[in-house]
């Protein structure tokens, strides 16, 4: 009888307990399924359940134009977070982060003040969280991949701006990849395609035709300073080893150290394509067609304002509202743009590439996905492009949105008659150099002594101390070494 009540009991509790039970999953599945907490967002965002307003699947995303909407839902934060940004020469602007902040006012933006590429790299070397992400020079990128500390944003990009790929120059995707194919490590923000700026009334003056080949830009400047030694056919900056030169070096096909496996580099300074290019520009400065002078100092300054600088060879896009129209506001009208000389009158039409800038995330970024919408949004977007481009002078790489882009009023962005140019369409010029950028050049690790080794062996073969020919070989010499003591292997060098 004991037993049989006792059983009874155990079995009477047992079924209370699972009464209890069922009844509690029972409310669970009304309280899941309760129209007040189901949210559907109104942004196209996939319709969550929750029990709370407060969490992630009752958040309202943000809809914001030019920016796809799966990118907003996968990568904006449902709770605030502040990223900080390494900055240098004050770009984007206060006004592009403040435009950022109101449309998407989870992420808010700390930057630093104008700061060097030395700055940046310090702080990856830490290996700690310093930044969430950077701006940086095309050319000065690979060194900060080189810390292990810059992220590869391809599957991002991939995975929601896949379009992109069909605007953005491959030129520009080549040089982000810093020479790992299929990478990606930065976004493209603005290009530097280069053409011939150049004083029409000068021209017709001493009747030089626009040259289509380096060979007749040779023979008009020997001619022009012949007939009037106080005008020079253009200037040869030693001081913009990483620009000027660069980009006639790339137009040669041309390279300076380029990646040949793992930790392996062909150190190829003083390849044939390259000393071509130095002969010829050192041929013309020491016959005196040309001179040599530093950019940006006021003899640099007083010949342009004179008329003593007939051309510039390598202007990028950005020179001519940015650098001649500022410094001779007096020769309005004068100016005008053609295509880059070629070496070939012939081939396929080449022109060339100065570097530029792009923005990055950091690996040990504390949002990569917030940081990485900044980027987009700040580089490719139609509501950052006319005003980056019209207050920073940032000829975008977008090159579909060079093409296309209008103003409200109809008006072509980039594109357009300058009154500065004569009322000439230049914009158009400096586009069909971009669809024209060659693809094989690539920047290295060791760039910033590069730099300083070429600067300093270009000052001395301009002073005549050394030869330009001797100025790329010894350039070459050094960094071959340097890439040794770093640790890094040199498969190939030179021819």
């Amino acid at each position: 009888m004991a037993e049989r009540t006792a059983i009874t009991r155990t079995v009477t509790v047992g079924i209370i307990v699972v009464i209890i039970i069922i009844a509690a999953a029972v409310g669970i599945l009304f309280a899941t399924s309760s129209p007040s907490s189901t949210t559907t967002t109104t942004s196209g965002a996939v319709t969550t359940t929750s029990a709370s307003p407060t969490t992630q699947s009752s958040f309202a995303y943000p809809v914001v134009a030019n920016v796809p909407q799966n990118l907003t839902d996968a990568f904006y934060p449902t709770t605030p977070v502040t990223i900080s940004m390494y900055e240098w020469s004050g770009i984007p602007p206060a006004y592009m982060i403040q435009q950022f902040e109101a449309a998407f006012p989870n992420i808010q933006i700390q930057r630093t003040s104008n700061q060097d590429v030395s700055g940046l790299l310090s702080a990856l070397d830490t290996h700690q969280h310093v930044y969430d992400g950077f701006r940086v020079l095309y050319s000065l990128l690979p060194q900060e991949v080189a810390t292990g500390q810059v992220l590869n944003i391809a599957p991002y990009f991939n995975d929601y701006l896949s379009y992109l790929h069909q605007q953005i120059s491959p030129a520009a995707f080549n040089l982000v990849s810093a020479g790992k194919p299929g990478a990606m490590y930065c976004i493209p923000e603005d290009f530097a395609p280069v053409a011939l700026d150049y004083r029409v009334d000068i021209f017709n003056k001493y009747g030089l035709t626009v040259p289509t080949t380096w060979a007749q830009f040779a023979q008009d400047a020997a001619k022009l300073h012949s007939e009037n030694s106080s005008i020079y056919m253009t200037i040869f900056p030693p001081n913009e080893p990483s620009s000027d030169l660069m980009a006639v070096f790339s137009q040669g096909g041309g390279n300076m150290i380029v990646p040949a496996g793992n930790n392996s580099w062909d150190v190829v300074i003083n390849s044939t394509q390259n000393l071509n290019v130095i002969n010829y520009w050192g041929n013309l400065i020491t016959s005196g067609s040309v001179t040599a002078m530093n950019l940006y100092t006021p003899q640099y300054d007083k010949m342009l304002q004179e008329g003593q600088i007939a051309s510039f060879a390598t202007a990028a896009a950005w020179y001519p509202g940015y650098l001649i129209e500022p410094t001779a506001p007096g020769e309005s009208g004068l100016w005008r743009v053609a295509n880059m000389p070629q070496w070939n009158s012939t081939g396929p039409f080449v022109s060339g590439q100065i570097s530029a800038s792009c923005i990055g995330v950091t690996t040990n970024s504390v949002d990569p996905k917030a940081t990485f919408l900044y980027a987009f949004y700040t580089t490719q977007t139609p509501q950052a492009m006319p005003w980056m481009w019209v207050n920073e002078g940032q000829w975008t790489s977008n090159t579909y949105q060079l093409a296309n882009l209008k103003y409200s009023n109809g008006s072509a962005v980039f594109l357009g008659n300058s009154t500065y140019f004569g009322g000439q369409d230049i914009g158009t010029v400096y586009l069909y150099a971009q669809e024209h950028m060659p693809t094989q050049w690539l920047w290295s690790p060791y760039q910033i002594t590069v730099q300083t080794i070429l600067q300093e062996q270009l000052t001395e073969a301009a002073a005549g101390q050394i030869t330009f020919a001797d100025a790329l070989q010894n350039t070459e010499t050094v960094m071959i070494q340097y890439v040794q003591s770093s640790g890094g292997t040199v498969v190939g060098v030179g021819h």
